[in-house]
């Protein structure tokens, strides 16, 4: 029996040791005789005791964690995992090492597992062709994704667009779904098709691919809800058991189509069967729980994690970390950037959270983490104050261009706010989702005042979306007054919503919930269009003055606003020269590549230029000399204490000469006494605005003021 058994273990590759001393390390072999053993272990020949010592350092580690096992009661056994060897002949080892407790008996099997090892390594490096594949099919997915929506926006009869459609889709190697609204298919393409094609005779009435795809989402998705309900995009991985019993990984992407309205009119569906890279990575239990280009843990990681914390019921904190404008980032370095940057952030996540804690990636530029040991929410507030300043020093690309990046962090916590898993997940990515938007590194704990916050912004997006179709809101001006004539020269438009049961509301109120809900740009459009008509009733009037426009950040980036400038011009036959546009001077550092091409181009057609808000947080002045600009607009926050406040005074004193050495004229606002606007002529400033002069008024009550101003001009 003996000589048989050796004869197996040697077949295998194996040895066993039987342990004397577990303090010292001391073992005898007793089955096994390869001569890779001996080159290992000089002292194991004739059953003679042998110390492993410190020749062999991951074996020495091996047994400080093997100790735990042999000296308790119960059997058990536990694996060291891969580790290699080189012997002093030059033999490559690939070992394995399995602590046993059985009986009485303490023993230690080790394994040269030089086939296994290199099916391993086989194994991830076909994982890897297939992941190169995938990246290859992301970059389709993003050509395809801006070619659909481009089909989708532009006017056309249906019958066009769906032709258009389907010489887009039918072509591509990933299955791509166009749906409405309520999720109903308009086209889909062959692979779609073929990838859920279902067997009639175990199926007879087989579900469509898009409702197949929905149903995983619900099921899987504790976050389904909120996607839908915000308009969100989404990509990730789900499971489906084709029928009868087939297992099918598939990489899904959701992209919504939204109209001026920020109204869903259609959905944009990919999917990609990733089964085989699947496959691969679970034939190897590393690669199956770790995220293959971070090498953190996956989401199917993290979720088990979660599960074993709750179990445990101790408490702790759920962060969802989410890079903020990471798209944006690949469109601008490329996804190899965008791969890099995911890479170093993870590894300076993973820098400055405790050992205890636990940090996966569990989407695209998505992470969650597990703080534990915090003993309140300050605690936790310490650590996610590391997170952020850990993003200080800034990233670098393979070019070694340097750029910053801006995170936003919700947080849950466990068990006051949820008690299960997909509790947990759905308010940490309701609380990230709240305040993702800055652009700066922001934090938000849920809570019922940010849910009832989020059901208030839900409202008003509504109204905001009823008020647009029903025109409720008007367009008031307030005069810009020139010092040096102490006439009206220039106006600027402020609009106001005349909420039918509400009435009268300031944009403070609203604007700020349009911008966060994409309804910036309708109601831009609509305050440009009324501009131009009010412009054109000031000539037939006889009074030539300009009107001032403000411009969102969202309109800015919108390709297609020069060309909407110039349609609202000719439509209401007004010289563009009577017109200007206000841009804050956030939107001219953070967009400045964007910024300089749109106001080059209204520059070319006569529109003046002024920077809104100047003085509010920028400290770089580079773009002053660089960007065709006319005019500066000095913050009112500098003037409201201007009279009394020396450090008030220098600063205003000094952006007005700084403007004029630029050739540019300066405007303040928030003017309210005669002795800011006595300091303000004795300084050379060209303009002002504020109640001094009057409050913004409507349309009417202007002219009455223009008139006013006309015949005292005549007395």
């Amino acid at each position: 029996m003996t000589s048989l058994l050796n004869n197996v273990l040697n077949a295998m590759e194996q040895v066993v040791l039987e342990v004397t001393d577990s303090n010292t390390g001391t073992v005898k072999l007793v089955e096994g005789d390869n001569q890779w053993i001996r080159e290992l272990f000089p002292h194991s020949e004739n059953q003679q005791t042998f110390i492993i010592d410190d020749d062999i350092p991951f074996l020495q580690d091996f047994l400080i964690d093997a100790r735990l096992i042999w000296r308790k009661p119960q059997n058990g056994k536990l694996r060291s995992g891969f580790w290699t060897e080189v012997t002093k002949n030059n033999n490559e080892l690939h070992l394995e090492a399995i602590a046993i407790k059985q009986g009485e008996h303490n023993l230690l099997v080790i394994g040269n597992q030089f086939e296994e090892f290199k099916y391993h390594q086989h194994t991830k490096q076909l994982a890897r062709d297939l992941l190169l594949s995938n990246d290859r099919l992301y970059l389709q997915n993003e050509y395809l994704h801006s070619r659909l929506l481009s089909i989708l926006k532009k006017p056309s009869e249906s019958e066009n667009i769906l032709t258009a459609l389907t010489k887009a889709i039918e072509h591509a190697e990933f299955s791509v779904l166009i749906a409405d609204k309520n999720f109903n298919t308009i086209i889909e393409n062959t692979a779609a098709l073929n990838l859920f094609e279902q067997n009639k005779k175990v199926v007879p009435l087989h579900s469509k691919p898009i409702d197949i795809i929905c149903e995983l989402m619900k099921n899987q998705l504790p976050e389904y809800d909120r996607i839908i309900s915000t308009k969100s995009s989404w990509d990730g991985e789900l499971c489906w058991m084709s029928p009868p019993s087939t297992l099918k990984w598939l990489k899904i992407t959701l992209y919504p189509v939204k109209n001026k309205l920020n109204e869903v009119e259609n959905w944009i569906i990919f999917a990609n069967d990733i089964s085989a890279v699947k496959h691969l990575t679970q034939l190897n239990e590393q690669l199956a729980q770790q995220d293959m280009l971070t090498e953190l843990p996956n989401r199917f990681s993290f979720c088990q994690a979660l599960e074993e914390h709750i179990t445990s019921n101790k408490p702790f904190y759920l962060l969802y970390v989410d890079i903020n404008e990471f798209r944006q980032h690949n469109e601008l370095y490329g996804h190899d950037e965008g791969d890099k940057l995911l890479i170093e952030f993870s590894k300076r996540i993973k820098g400055v959270i405790n050992n205890s804690d636990f940090v996966a990636r569990v989407s695209g530029d998505e992470f969650a983490i597990i703080l534990t040991n915090r003993k309140n929410k300050a605690a936790c507030e310490k650590t996610i104050q590391h997170i952020f300043d850990s993003l200080n020093h800034p990233f670098t690309t393979t070019n070694l261009d340097s750029f910053k990046v801006s995170i936003s962090i919700g947080i849950a916590n466990f068990p006051e706010d949820a008690q299960s898993v997909e509790g947990l997940m759905k308010l940490a990515d309701l609380s990230v989702y709240s305040c993702k938007r800055s652009r700066r590194n922001s934090l938000q704990f849920y809570s019922t005042s940010m849910m009832n916050a989020s059901l208030h912004i839900i409202e008003i997006e509504k109204e905001l979306r009823q008020a647009i179709k029903n025109q409720e809101f008007e367009l008031f001006l307030q005069p810009i007054i020139d010092l040096q004539s102490n006439k009206i020269n220039k106006a600027e438009a402020l609009i106001r919503w005349n909420h039918p049961t509400k009435g009268m509301i300031n944009p403070d109120d609203f604007i700020p919930i349009a911008e966060k809900t994409e309804l910036i740009n309708a109601i831009g459009e609509w305050v440009i269009s009324q501009a131009c008509q009010i412009s054109g009733k000031m000539n037939e009037l006889g009074h030539n003055l300009k009107i001032s426009i403000n411009l969102s950040p969202s309109q800015v980036n919108d390709s297609h606003l020069f060309a909407f400038i110039l349609s609202c011009v000719k439509q209401h036959n007004i010289d563009p020269c009577s017109l200007e546009i206000e841009v804050t001077e956030g939107v001219l550092v953070d967009d400045y590549s964007i910024a300089t091409e749109l106001l080059s181009k209204v520059r070319t057609i006569g529109m003046s230029i002024s920077v809104d808000d100047f003085g509010t947080g920028y400290s770089s002045l580079a773009y002053l000399k660089k960007l065709p600009l006319d005019f500066l607009k000095i913050d009112r926050s500098f003037i409201k204490d201007i009279v009394v406040d020396d450090n008030d005074k220098a600063i205003v004193q000094a952006v007005i000469a700084m403007a004029h050495s630029l050739n540019l004229c300066v405007i303040c606002e928030g003017v309210e006494v005669e002795e800011q606007l006595k300091f303000l002529i004795n300084n050379s400033c060209n303009s002002a605005q504020g109640f001094l002069f009057s409050r913004p008024v409507k349309f009417s009550a202007f002219v009455e003021l223009l008139n006013k101003q006309n015949s005292e001009v005549s007395n």
